[in-house]
């Protein structure tokens, strides 16, 4: 990959753009901070634009030839029921290419859920049920007590009373939230905890009649703990999110019953959008930065139109500048109708794109910035360096693959 380019920040330290990996007679080219004019942001740009080239080549790279074709067919990861559990983050990254697939059986007993109260409804804009005064209470959350607080006035009504509460209980950071409810001329304070049985709670008062009055230690759900079978091990804990292979994959309980997970790689779907974001990555960089040959991003601009004509019936969609957006239902349609020939549709499109950055990365690196008098093209020209893959009296940039 690209390396990175060198700190800016000290003029004794030179500036250095490593070249094309594929080099085999030299790694970089060195500029010092004392060259003359946009040195710096020419530098910066050509490896933004390398790194974003090769990002792109590696993602086409999975979706051209045979191989790239074989992931159009394989099942990504997913779970055979989502109404038991249900993926919520998978690392593509991390599944290891042409290994077996790993499968994880869950069966659900119950769900951990949260314990909800829901108080006594009043009208919103009589006076308060809650007696004046200052109201103490405890708040009694998995066997540890709080002592809450309320001052209630004689003008207050319902609302401003049940508001007061409700951030008396905000405030304590128990784990447990009130909800001011409003209705049709109606008002209610709701509690909500935490899930797991270790988190029930209940309230009492100890002066004044802020429990008593608004009804809020009326328990509507109890709160309950996960209970599950995983490949046949119990398992017993308090919220339903279930973390496996080092936390690259994460699954969700949704409800009881059997659900089998399995892992799989990034199928075809997957990749073809993420090379699309490469794509608008690489050409966004392309249209926006004034440092690059204009003419670089007027080359990807007729690839990408060509290519969203021929490939407009799978659903690549041409934008301005060189952008492409991917409309993954009618992708997805297409996949199911023929699998075959989209594969070999946005094989060609990898093809495509692979033809494009190995094109680009066969110019000298100055022919790529924009012909300013100064800068990187002009402290390149006035050194004594002689590089072997220099080509000079190349003018212009155009790209045919």
């Amino acid at each position: 990959m690209v390396s990175p380019l060198s700190p800016l920040g000290a003029t004794s330290q030179p500036l250095s753009i490593y070249w094309n990996p594929a080099s085999s007679s030299t790694n970089n080219i060195t500029i010092h901070a004392s060259s003359p004019g946009d040195a710096a942001g020419q530098l910066d740009a050509l490896n933004n634009l390398y790194a974003r080239a090769y990002q792109m080549m590696a993602l086409a790279d999975q979706l051209s030839g045979t191989e790239g074709r074989a992931n159009f067919s394989q099942t990504p990861t997913q779970s055979s029921d989502t109404a038991v559990a249900e993926v919520t983050y998978f690392d593509q990254t991390h599944y290891p290419v042409l290994v077996p697939a790993e499968q994880f059986q869950f069966k659900v007993q119950q769900v951990a859920q949260n314990q909800v109260n829901q108080g006594s409804s009043f009208n919103p804009d009589a006076a308060s049920a809650v007696s004046t005064g200052t109201g103490t209470f405890t708040l009694t959350v998995g066997g540890t007590g709080y002592t809450l607080q309320v001052a209630i006035n004689a003008s207050d009504t319902n609302a401003t009373a049940l508001s007061k509460i409700a951030q008396a209980i905000d405030a304590a950071n128990t784990g447990v939230t009130a909800d001011v409810v409003r209705g049709d001329n109606t008002i209610q304070l709701n509690l909500s905890g935490q899930t797991g049985e270790d988190q029930a709670f209940f309230l009492a008062d100890i002066s004044g009649n802020v429990v008593s009055a608004t009804g809020v230690n009326n328990s509507t759900q109890t709160s309950a703990d996960a209970k599950f079978l995983m490949n046949g091990t119990v398992n017993i804990q308090s919220g339903n999110s279930v973390s496996l292979l080092d936390g690259h994959l994460q699954v969700n309980l949704t409800g009881t019953g059997v659900a089998t997970v399995t892992t799989g790689p990034q199928t075809g779907v997957g990749l073809t959008q993420s090379l699309a974001e490469s794509m608008n990555s690489f050409g966004a960089l392309l249209a926006g930065n004034p440092y690059l040959n204009p003419d670089l991003s007027s080359a990807w601009s007729d690839l990408v139109q060509q290519q969203v004509g021929i490939l407009s019936n799978y659903g690549l969609e041409g934008g301005s500048q060189g952008l492409v957006g991917l409309d993954t239902v009618k992708f997805t349609q297409a996949l199911q109708e023929d699998t075959r020939g989209t594969a070999q549709a946005i094989s060609g499109l990898a093809s495509q794109l692979q033809g494009f950055v190995q094109a680009l990365t066969s110019y000298p690196a100055t022919s790529l910035v924009s012909s300013s008098s100064s800068g990187y093209r002009a402290a390149y020209s006035n050194s004594a360096a002689s590089l072997p893959w220099w080509q000079g009296g190349i003018g212009g940039f155009s790209i045919t693959v």
